[in-house]
């Protein structure tokens, strides 16, 4: 069986992470000599498309407070040929000396962390003075139509706890309270920006299965016998609506993405 890292990796990364890592790549672009930072890391998905571009980083630097997935980014980095420092340690407490990155990203991962300022403070404490970071958000669940089906079908089949996991993603969704958070961090040249990926998936039923079965806070799914794990599926489909075209579905997701500077 695949851990719950690997499956991310194989199912989550290519549909979601992989689209927002390209995005807020093409919001802060990083050159040559660069030396980067990949804040929550997960998987690599975010340091491996910023090796993709081609350009010669001075140094490729990922934390993630999960040992799982940094195992997985370990052995992705290996499998690329990439020279990927690969660190566990939380946002808040970031074991690096002052001014050490010219560039940062985080995507999906602000809204999870326990002190959002405190962790934004002490990323900007590790930024070199006036360097770019760009970050994204998901933003309400009534924007995001994925995001709907599945908390509506953890709500019925597994309980609200499961439902209330999925609706956490979309926990920091107001463009306000984003804004603030960054100015009491001390960032400057702040600037919020909604935008909107098409994401695509050929199987919404795999994707379904590896998604809900295995999402950051754990296999929500395993208490349930394969006729309930079925039905769960067949009603998370139903909500996609037009999303689903009985194979494939094909669904707009939409984040908040904030670039500023240290």
């Amino acid at each position: 069986m695949h851990s719950f890292a690997e499956n991310y990796d194989a199912v989550l990364v290519p549909v979601i992470f992989q689209p927002w890592a390209r995005e807020l790549i093409r919001k802060a672009t990083p050159w040559d000599g660069v030396h980067f930072l990949d804040l929550a890391c997960g998987t690599g998905a975010v340091t491996r498309e910023v090796a993709a571009t081609g350009i010669k980083a001075t140094a490729l630097t990922g934390v993630d407070m999960t040992a799982g997935m940094l195992e997985v980014a370990r052995q992705r980095a290996r499998e690329a040929g990439l020279d990927v420092e690969l660190i566990k340690a939380t946002a808040d407490d970031l074991p690096f000396e002052d001014d050490r990155f010219d560039l940062a990203y985080c995507q999906q991962a602000l809204q999870f962390f326990p002190d959002k300022v405190r962790a934004l403070a002490e990323l900007r404490r590790v930024m070199a003075g006036g360097a770019p970071v760009a970050f994204c958000m998901t933003t309400e669940l009534e924007e995001n139509p994925l995001l709907q089906a599945q908390s509506a079908a953890m709500d019925r089949h597994v309980g609200q706890k499961a439902g209330d996991a999925v609706r956490a993603i979309c926990s920091l969704s107001d463009g306000q309270t984003i804004r603030a958070l960054f100015e009491q961090a001390g960032f400057n040249s702040i600037d919020i920006e909604k935008v909107t990926l098409t994401l695509h998936h050929p199987d919404a039923r795999a994707y379904a299965e590896g998604a809900m079965g295995g999402m950051h806070t754990g296999d929500k799914l395993a208490g349930l016998d394969r006729d309930q794990r079925e039905a769960c599926m067949d009603d998370f489909l139903t909500g996609l609506g037009a999303c689903f075209d009985g194979q494939a579905m094909t669904f707009p997701h939409v984040s908040h993405v904030v670039t500023a500077r240290a």
